[in-house]
């Protein structure tokens, strides 16, 4: 009997070659065949594509397929309603204990990587795990982010969706990402599996290779679907209807959330460690920021 793949890559693609991105799916999909951690499997599903992108991948996969270390790969194409669907059917199409996006054009950051990961979270089986991003400008400049924690999840996205774990079954059960959200759903996700209480952990090495540019980079448009992830989250806990868009927007533009909100969410959660430290992390940094005046950010600039 084959035994269960600890961990599920899921790709998805659509028409990659009329975007300019025939080569980087090909890197893609070498980086998971290079993988030490054996006991992985390969997901690419594809959206229907019709500018010769399925017989791209085909070809490659039929190229690396004899090879003695092959990473199974499983290949699907059919429509989908946009990236985050075609990512709720790659799940639920995986067979792995975990599973972890790579987009066509990411890498993993080096062949220990899942090895790595997979050994870090073994024994305690968080319900999402996370490590740092390795982020490549359009520049060509790099670097690494530094410290990954929960303790700002509750005001901003504060780790890549290409560098986190989610236990499978944790992903189905909270039912995937919210086709609502266009570029978000992913933050979305993160919340409600935090506020849950579900059980996370840090990965303290490098998972991912994210090459900057693409949807996530107009930062307006994240903004605002930040806000309503916020409404649509916080909504439990206070009458967020009180907070218009705009007000929302200038929040995550400054990085903080409204003192009452940080509250609200820090009373309803007293008992979830985790929700409870972020609460009051993001409750204290709103109150120091009152106190400095001077100090600013903005979210929509960088």
């Amino acid at each position: 009997m084959t035994s269960r793949p600890a961990i599920s890559v899921i790709t998805v693609t659509w028409n990659l070659v009329e975007s300019g991105r025939s080569d980087s799916i090909k890197e893609t999909m070498e980086c998971v065949q290079k993988q030490t951690c054996q006991n992985i499997e390969h997901i690419i599903w594809d959206g229907a594509s019709t500018d010769g992108t399925i017989d791209l991948i085909q070809q490659k996969i039929s190229e690396i397929k004899g090879r003695d270390d092959y990473v199974p790969i499983v290949f699907h194409s059919e429509p989908d309603v946009g990236l985050y669907d075609a990512m709720n059917k790659a799940v639920s199409a995986s067979a792995g204990e975990y599973v972890i996006f790579l987009n066509s054009d990411d890498l993993l950051n080096d062949p220990d990587t899942l090895a790595l990961a997979l050994s870090h979270i073994v024994t305690s089986s968080p319900d999402f795990a996370f490590g740092r991003t390795r982020y490549i400008n359009e520049d060509g400049s790099e670097f690494v982010s530094k410290r990954v924690t929960t303790d700002s999840i509750l005001r901003t996205i504060p780790f890549c969706h290409n560098s986190m774990l989610f236990r499978r079954g944790a992903f189905l059960e909270f039912g995937g990402h919210d086709l609502e959200f266009k570029v978000v759903a992913d933050y979305d996700l993160m919340l409600r599996l935090f506020l849950s209480g579900c059980r996370t952990q840090n990965i303290p090495e490098t998972i991912s290779v994210f090459r900057r540019g693409g949807i996530s980079a107009d930062v307006t448009r994240v903004g605002h679907e930040v806000a309503q992830v916020w409404r649509k989250n916080y909504g439990r806990f206070l009458d967020m209807s009180k907070y218009p868009d705009t007000a929302l927007l200038h929040w995550y533009k400054i990085g903080q959330l409204p003192l009452n909100v940080s509250w609200s969410i820090l009373r309803y959660n007293l008992g979830k460690s985790g929700v409870r430290r972020a609460a009051v992390g993001s409750f204290s940094k709103t109150f120091r920021r009152r106190l400095q005046p001077w100090r600013t950010w903005d979210n929509l600039t960088g």
